[in-house]
């Protein structure tokens, strides 16, 4: 039998494994691959009998990977994202330039897409596509090349270049704010708050805000509504609702033409920021370069 190349597995059974590693799914794994569950597994366990290794062990919410098989999968994330990264550069040498970019519904509805005007004066020849989605995005294994991100900048694999902070404080419509005449720090918990749920914990909520104000949080009352994404808050907000925490940068724009005005006049500093993006084992393109220099002059404007 002919020796195979590099000495590895067959492809098939790397690939299996690389995808239900990543997923901790057989089932997950197989729909992704558009193959059976039953086929994955007997690739995996192909690849196990030939590396006289186990790389799964079963627990009670499913697969966990032995240390071997941690090992293995993150060799071969690795490897695929760069090979993933040539296949991009190559395209890009015959194709128009191009990226693609993640973002918030509310970041890019609110802060880029209001700003991408001057982004295509600058440079015609780029075409930017958006992907917009609340869900977490996994540059590693999307085509998506850059993405804007809030947090405190230490993630894991990625490489994140700082835009600007912020700073959060109490919004509302006129008519919520004329129905609230001379509202005091102290009478925000009494009102009727706009909160978010389900978002990740770098999200700042009305109990931090209230922590940072120096308002007891543990003897605060629940009130108004939990929503699940920011756009939403804030529309709530401008129709009358109740009061939502104003990310200045985003709701700046708001602010100066009347729909929303601050109820009292605190502002709360972000801990965190807002950066642009990259896997950190990307070659940035041009037209990635040129992105992140035009994102930081509007950081700046």
């Amino acid at each position: 039998m002919a020796r195979r190349p590099y000495d590895l597995p067959p492809m098939t059974t790397l690939a299996a494994f690389e995808a239900a590693a990543r997923h901790c799914s057989m089932k997950t794994a197989a729909s992704e691959l558009n193959v059976t569950p039953g086929a994955v597994s007997r690739q995996v366990k192909a690849l196990e009998e030939e590396l006289g290794r186990a790389l799964f062990v079963r627990v009670h919410r499913g697969l966990e990977l032995t240390p071997e098989g941690a090992e293995l999968a993150e060799t071969l994330a690795l490897g695929f994202a760069r090979a993933a990264d040539v296949c991009r550069r190559l395209r890009s040498q015959t194709d128009a330039p191009s990226l693609t970019v993640g973002a918030t519904t509310a970041f890019a509805g609110y802060w880029l897409i209001p700003r991408i005007g001057s982004f295509w004066q600058r440079h015609p020849e780029v075409t930017v596509n958006h992907a917009i989605s609340d869900d977490p995005i996994d540059l590693r294994r999307s085509d998506i090349d850059l993405a804007l991100r809030y947090g405190d900048g230490a993630w894991r694999g990625i490489h994140a270049t700082r835009l600007f902070g912020d700073r959060l404080t109490p919004v509302c419509s006129p008519d919520f704010a004329a129905r609230h005449p001379d509202t005091k720090l102290e009478d925000l918990p009494q009102l009727a708050l706009l909160r978010m749920t389900g978002v990740d914990a770098s999200w700042i909520d009305w109990d931090a805000w209230f922590a940072w104000a120096g308002l007891p949080v543990t003897d605060l009352p629940r009130r108004g509504r939990s929503l699940n994404n920011y756009t939403v808050v804030l529309q709530a907000a401008r129709g009358g609702q109740g009061v939502a925490l104003g990310w200045e940068r985003l709701v700046s724009p708001m602010l100066d033409s009347g729909e929303l005005v601050r109820l009292v006049n605190h502002a709360m500093p972000s801990p965190g920021a807002h950066y642009v993006i990259w896997d950190e084992t990307r070659t940035p393109s041009r037209p990635m370069v040129q992105f992140c220099d035009w994102l930081q002059d509007q950081a700046l404007a």
